[in-house]
């Protein structure tokens, strides 16, 4: 038992740790990202630009900036296209005028009456501009639909 004693309140302190309420910055920052997202799925080029400041997103290999983004997503313009996103924060860090967050990205598409399911590991970076949150850096990494 008194081997057990010390696991035991270690296991509790972790618990407790983990368990913490996130602060109003971080909620902020991940808020930030929830709304790019939203934008994003509107095809709403200038509410993605509110957004992000000097922005860099690796992906597929390569470093896009918000004019590349643009300019992929442009063709879905007035396809019906439909795209919802999942976010599941599970890190979030924020010192002083600038924010890292790590998340898993679903998102669910509806093309016609096609379905599809694209899923990301994600990590990006903000920055405090004129008081508010802005994405400057996003990395993204496909993951396999197989199990």
């Amino acid at each position: 038992m008194k081997k057990l004693l010390p696991f035991l309140f270690l296991s509790f302190c972790a618990l407790t740790v983990n368990a913490q309420e996130k602060n109003s910055s971080q909620k902020a920052a991940e808020q930030t990202i929830v709304d790019f997202f939203d934008a994003l799925s509107a095809l709403d080029f200038e509410k993605m630009k509110y957004y992000t400041k000097d922005v860099e997103f690796v992906e597929y290999g390569e470093i896009w900036n918000l004019d590349v983004l643009v300019g992929r997503l442009k063709p879905m313009v007035g396809k019906g296209i439909k795209r919802t996103n999942t976010l599941k924060f599970t890190k979030t860090v924020v010192e002083d005028n600038t924010a890292w967050v790590i998340y898993f990205n679903t998102a669910d598409l509806e093309i016609k009456d096609r379905k599809d399911q694209v899923k990301w590991l994600e990590s990006v970076v903000l920055v405090k501009d004129e008081g508010r949150w802005k994405i400057s850096l996003l990395h993204s990494t496909v993951l396999s639909n197989k199990k």
